[in-house]
């Protein structure tokens, strides 16, 4: 029994999957087991030559070193301005930014802003698990959205009922989405901003994966949507785009009101990222476009070769548009944790239970494709040996 009681917003926590398999990862490369770990989506590809440079040269700066400024610095929002720009063809204002500790840190923060308890929020699932761990830790409750592949992955915003929808204050969005992979059309987010506008809900859209995308079908942003920004705010990484997950670094646009309300909380609780890795950011949107194409050609070779291989095993999968990600449904007799233990004791291939992702990701499981090629090539192999198949 503890000694200490937890605060009922941690106590109502569901289970978080990734800690239990943390723990299954430890031990068995403790008892020597050579582990391909499929499970995180930390990016394989590294951040542009021109982001490292500007990150050395600030490190040498003594003003990199004191407290950033809550405005954010004036040569990052110029370059947000000119990349929403030119990716994805949305006019911002400098204050229509906001600067953050990646992208994760701002949306749980966002959630604190404007969730009480006792309110409730749509959540689409399966989902980034932030999306729903953020509003109960805030004491809301969300309203889950079910998804699934007939309809590609979108919720159906035509069977909420409008007591539910008036009730609620936000609706969570993301496309491409962790952990499907599945991306919206403009037909989707036409409705899904008529429907906010409807029901006075905030629309909080997650772009982390804009720039991970193949075959030319590039994903569009929320806010490209004539009157989105009437309600919208859009948060975007720099994790997934430049390979810089460990940087902690992303930004927020869109309504000035729901832009000022994040920046009010964040004064509360940190003072933005290192200023140094500011600069770095501010440098890596000046990158040229051949960096991205040749990131998102990685990724599609390794989706390539592990689609082909699951394929070949069984499964029959469509290549994922976007994303590193790809879902795949459990072979029959299995649920999603016993196979992702089955996997692990069988294979030594590490990947993530779909229930780790709401419980509706029951029954499938997420692999992250960042690892090298032959990593790549060698869990389908070792799947292979161990006589894993789907049918």
């Amino acid at each position: 029994m503890n000694k200490f009681k937890l605060a009922d917003r941690l106590a109502n926590l569901p289970i978080y999957i990734f800690a239990l398999l943390d723990g299954l990862k430890a031990e068995a490369s403790a008892q020597g087991q050579d582990l391909i770990d499929l499970t995180i989506g930390a990016p394989d590809h590294l951040p542009p030559q021109e982001a490292i440079d500007a990150l050395i040269k600030a490190l040498k700066e003594p003003v990199s070193h004191k407290y950033s400024s809550f405005e954010g610095d004036p040569d990052f929002l110029a370059a947000v301005i000119d990349w929403c720009k030119k990716q994805y063809n949305i006019k911002v204002e400098k204050n229509e930014i906001a600067t953050l500790v990646g992208s994760k840190e701002g949306l749980v923060h966002f959630y604190f802003a404007y969730l009480n308890p006792g309110d409730t929020l749509l959540v689409p699932m399966p989902i980034y698990p932030s999306h729903f761990r953020g509003p109960i830790l805030a004491g809301a409750e969300p309203i889950v959205l079910p998804t699934s592949e007939q309809n590609g992955f979108l919720p159906d915003l035509d069977l909420i009922d409008d007591s539910i929808a008036d009730k609620a204050k936000i609706l969570t969005l993301t496309y491409p989405t962790n952990p499907t992979a599945a991306v919206a059309t403009k037909e989707f987010f036409v409705k899904a901003v008529k429907f906010s506008k409807k029901h006075n809900l905030i629309l909080i859209h997650d772009f982390a994966y804009a720039e991970l995308y193949f075959d030319n079908q590039k994903p569009i942003s929320c806010l490209s949507i004539p009157g989105a920004k009437d309600v919208c705010i859009e948060f975007h990484s720099f994790s997934k785009t430049f390979g810089m997950a460990g940087w902690r670094l992303g930004f927020a646009v869109g309504n000035p009101e729901l832009i000022t309300a994040l920046k009010n909380i964040k004064t509360n609780l940190d003072y933005g990222p290192f200023a140094a890795t500011v600069k770095a950011a501010t440098a890596a949107m000046k990158t040229n476009q051949e960096y991205l194409e040749k990131m998102r050609a990685g990724y599609q070779t390794k989706r390539d070769i592990f689609v082909d291989g699951l394929n070949s095993l069984g499964w029959n999968l469509k290549k994922p548009a976007a994303t590193f990600y790809l879902w795949a449904p459990v072979p029959e007799g299995f649920t999603a944790m016993s196979f992702t233990k089955h996997l692990l004791k069988e294979t030594g291939v590490v990947v993530s239970p779909g229930v780790g992702f709401g419980k509706l990701g029951e029954g499938y499981f997420r692999v992250a494709l960042v690892d090298s090629d032959d990593k790549i090539r060698a869990a389908i192999e070792r799947l292979r040996k161990a006589g894993i198949r789907y049918a």
